[in-house]
């Protein structure tokens, strides 16, 4: 288990868990407010990671639904009371489990903290990334040297769109907390990025896709 504190935000990572999916619960230290950012893997990881931080999570930010960021929604929600933000539009959720649907430009509090809400659709159709200060939760748009997994080359131009047009305007010191593996930053991914867009393509281009090597 990982801390880090930016001022009052501190963020707890723990895992992996699931599909190697990182476990992440944000913080508000003035408050004691806390939420976590998905809700992946073995619920007792999630708990664990809340628990030893010493907060009860009242909300979980999730990024999309497949299936290895969703499986302890429920386990959360009776533990901790926790209500599920998401992309109103995102497929994959359970009758019943959307507590608030979020949209670009929204802002979720935790505590005296606010997410900003960004629309980063590729990955899948509401995919959303959590901007809070310098820290980006990123669900898997974007991992350290490329793109989260496409289903089709529209998918992948989509998702190409969001990251270019959402994520690298922020400063390039912002912090990329993905849903699987190392944390970077927008710096770092910009200039990996800079590589692939220098080079031409197949039209065909999808999956696992890697900003140096494809």
């Amino acid at each position: 288990m990982e801390t880090v504190r930016d001022g009052d935000l501190e963020i707890v990572m723990a895992g992996p868990t699931g599909y190697g999916n990182n476990v992440f619960v944000v913080i508000d230290r003035s408050s004691g407010e806390a939420a976590f950012i998905d809700a992946p893997g073995e619920p007792d990881v999630n708990v664990a990671a809340a628990v030893a931080a010493g907060v009860n999570p009242a909300k979980i930010l999730l990024t999309h639904g497949h299936f290895d960021h969703t499986p302890a929604i429920e386990a959360l929600k009776k533990k901790f009371g926790s209500r599920l933000y998401a992309d109103g539009a995102e497929p994959g959720l359970k009758d019943g489990q959307l507590d608030a649907a979020v949209k670009r430009g929204d802002e979720v509090k935790v505590g005296n903290l606010v997410f900003r809400v960004v629309s980063v659709p590729g990955h899948t159709p509401g995919s959303t990334a959590y901007v809070c200060g310098k820290h980006a939760f990123v669900g898997d748009t974007l991992f350290p040297g490329g793109p989260g997994r496409s289903k089709d080359n529209a998918a992948l131009q989509q998702e190409i769109a969001s990251i270019t047009r959402e994520l690298f305007v922020l400063p390039d010191d912002t912090t990329i907390w993905p849903g699987h593996g190392a944390i970077s930053t927008i710096g770092a991914s910009k200039q990996e990025y800079a590589v692939f867009a220098g080079k031409e393509h197949a039209t065909d281009l999808c999956g696992d896709v890697s900003w140096l090597d494809s």
